[in-house]
């Protein structure tokens, strides 16, 4: 059975709309994971790299993207959420850093050559969105991008969603049901009939095995969030001190990149590279 199903996933998006902006800011937890995302991104962007962004979404990091280069191609499977990255750009007047939005799988990047891009940004989760497909998905990565190039993205993670939202989720499954998502970690019919938001959700061996069989090296695993998970309330007085959120912030990327926390948020964020030869 295949479980990878574009028209669902573009409907799906077609639907959240806005949303996809919403849930990036809705608390200081979700605030904290886009720190988080945006730090690897300063990291390893540079300036006049040509970017690809896949399954860009309204545009939350295609912001960042325009800070370092004006040759950044822009994508997502929805239209709607295309469009709402265009508006975004015409509003806060990065339009002309945009030299093309495009509707794109990340399954089947054919209409860029061999070695095009110097950095792909696949943020957000679309990999999850794939299932059967990942690996699919990760060559047509290492195959658009140059020698050398750098991709930045994120997965869902199991168990740092199931630490985030562990008493919602024992609350409306049984024993039964939760079994079989954390066995094969799909949020998909097969697994969990009344999920909508179809999805897979990694564990870290499973990622280091999928880029290990695709040949990309790994520079950095890190946790979306751990220090901040389930502690809202603590984080929006945090907040309220510049100084002292600025210095969370800082502590919070340290301690997801560890070992012991790799797997307590709810995205596992990977820098890879494809080899230089």
């Amino acid at each position: 059975m295949k479980l990878y199903d574009q028209k669902h996933i573009q409907d799906f998006y077609n639907a959240y709309a806005e949303q996809e902006t919403q849930r990036w800011e809705k608390s200081s937890i979700e605030k904290v994971k886009l720190a988080v995302h945006r730090h690897h991104l300063r990291n390893h962007l540079e300036v006049g790299d040509r970017i690809l962004e896949l399954g860009a979404g309204t545009g939350m990091f295609t912001q960042t993207l325009v800070e370092y280069s004006e040759d950044v191609i822009v994508t997502d499977l929805s239209p709607v959420q295309l469009e709402l990255n265009q508006q975004r750009a015409q509003r806060d007047k990065y339009y002309h850093k945009v030299k093309e939005w495009k509707i794109a799988d990340i399954c089947d990047l054919s209409d860029w050559a061999d070695h095009t891009f110097d950095k792909i940004v696949c943020y957000g989760g679309p990999l999850s969105y794939v299932f059967d497909e990942k690996i699919t998905a990760l060559n047509e990565m290492k195959r658009v991008l140059k020698p050398g190039g750098i991709l930045l993205f994120s997965v869902m993670n199991l168990w740092g969603t199931v630490h985030e939202y562990l008493f919602k989720i024992m609350m409306v499954t049984t024993p039964e049901d939760n079994e079989k998502v954390l066995k094969t970690g799909n949020l998909h019919p097969s697994s969990y009939t009344p999920s909508d938001h179809h999805c897979h959700m990694f564990r870290v061996q499973e990622l280091r095995e999928d880029l290990q069989q695709v040949g990309f090296e790994v520079k950095v695993l890190s946790a979306s969030n751990c220090l901040s998970a389930a502690r809202a309330a603590e984080l929006e007085e945090l907040q309220k001190n510049e100084a002292a959120w600025n210095y969370f912030l800082e502590m919070e990327i340290r301690a997801c990149q560890s070992a012991g926390m790799l797997e307590s948020g709810t995205h596992l964020i990977a820098v890879v590279q494809k080899p230089l030869i």
